[in-house]
C-alpha cells in the first residue's frame, strides 16, 4: 500500500456513515479497488475505523462552519488534503488551497473539475498546491503561500498528516503556519499520543502499514504528546477532544467507550496570538 492509497480508504470511510461525517460528496471517490482493500484492513486493525474517520470530519466541518460563519471571505488551506470535500459545504465566498503531494493533486484537481462541469458539485474557489513537507523548505512553502494570501483570515487543517512525519518536520509546518497567519486565525491539528503505542489496536496498526506499504514509501510512526501544542510559540490551545469523545456527541446511541480499544486520534484547535 502507498500512501497516497489511504486517502481513497478514508473518503469511502467517510461515505460509509454520512450523517455523521456530513461529508455528501465523500461517495464520489469510492471505487472498486478502495472497496475491495476495506475488509481486511477493519479485520486486521480495527472495525471502527470507519465511524473514527467520520467523527473526525464531523469535529472539522462544525469547527469550519463556526469559523467562516464568523470570518467571511476567509481562507481554507488543507495540509495533506487528500479527498477531503469540506469547501462544498462552505460557501462560494470561501477560498480554499489544497496542499498534498503531485499525485494526488493532479488527480484531484481532474476530478473535481469534471464533476463540477457535470454538475454533481458546487463551484468553488479552489487552488491546488503540491508540496513535499519532507523536502520543501519552509521558505518555500511561505512565499508560495504568502503569495494567494491577502489579509484575509485563515483557517489550516492538518488533518491525517502527522502520523506520517516525524517531529522536525513538524516543527517546520509549524514554521510555516506562524509565518502565515495572523492573530485570530485557527490551526485544527490531528495525531496519536504517545500513550497508544501500548495498546494492540496501535500496534496491528503499525503491522498492517509496515507489512503492506511500498519500501520506497515509508513514513514516521509519529505520536505527539497534548503539551507539544501548549508550548507552540505564537498559539494558545483552545480546543482539545478526542474521538471517543465524539462518539459520546455524535454517535449517542453507539458511543465508543473505550479509548484503549479503538485508534483513539486526539484534535486540537489553536489560535494565533
Amino acid at each position: 500500500m502507498q500512501i497516497h492509497e489511504t486517502a481513497f480508504i478514508v473518503s469511502t470511510y467517510r461515505s460509509y456513515h454520512e450523517s455523521v461525517s456530513k461529508d455528501i460528496y465523500a461517495k464520489l471517490w469510492n471505487n472498486p479497488k478502495t472497496e475491495a482493500l476495506i475488509p481486511e484492513i477493519l479485520d486486521s486493525v480495527s472495525t471502527n475505523e470507519s465511524i473514527l474517520h467520520s467523527l473526525r470530519n464531523r469535529f472539522f466541518h462544525e469547527s469550519l462552519q463556526s469559523f467562516f460563519s464568523k470570518n467571511k471571505g476567509g481562507v481554507l488551506i488543507n495540509f495533506g488534503a487528500g479527498f477531503s470535500m469540506y469547501q462544498f459545504l462552505l460557501g462560494a465566498d470561501v477560498h480554499t488551497i489544497e496542499i498534498d503531494k503531485k499525485d494526488i493533486i493532479e488527480y484531484k484537481k481532474n476530478q473535481i473539475e469534471v464533476w463540477t462541469e457535470e454538475g454533481k458539485l458546487p463551484e468553488r474557489n479552489t487552488t491546488y498546491i503540491s508540496f513535499d513537507f519532507n523536502h520543501d523548505s519552509e521558505e518555500t512553502m511561505i512565499t508560495e503561500l504568502n503569495r494567494l494570501i491577502n489579509q484575509q483570515p485563515i483557517f489550516i487543517v492538518l488533518e491525517g498528516v502527522l502520523f506520517f512525519l516525524d517531529r522536525k518536520v513538524t516543527d517546520k509546518l509549524f514554521t510555516v503556519f506562524k509565518n502565515i497567519q495572523s492573530s485570530g486565525d485557527v490551526v485544527g491539528s490531528v495525531s496519536y499520543i504517545p500513550e497508544i503505542e501500548h495498546t494492540d489496536v496501535y500496534k496491528r496498526l503499525l503491522h498492517y502499514f509496515d507489512s503492506h506499504n511500498n519500501t520506497n514509501d515509508s513514513f514516521a510512526h509519529q505520536t505527539i504528546p497534548t503539551s507539544y501544542y501548549t508550548q507552540i510559540e505564537g498559539y494558545r490551545l483552545v480546543e482539545h477532544t478526542d474521538e471517543c469523545k465524539l462518539s459520546k456527541l455524535y454517535t449517542p446511541n453507539t458511543p465508543l467507550e473505550d479509548p484503549n480499544e479503538i485508534l483513539n486520534e486526539h484534535l486540537y484547535l489553536l489560535e494565533r496570538v
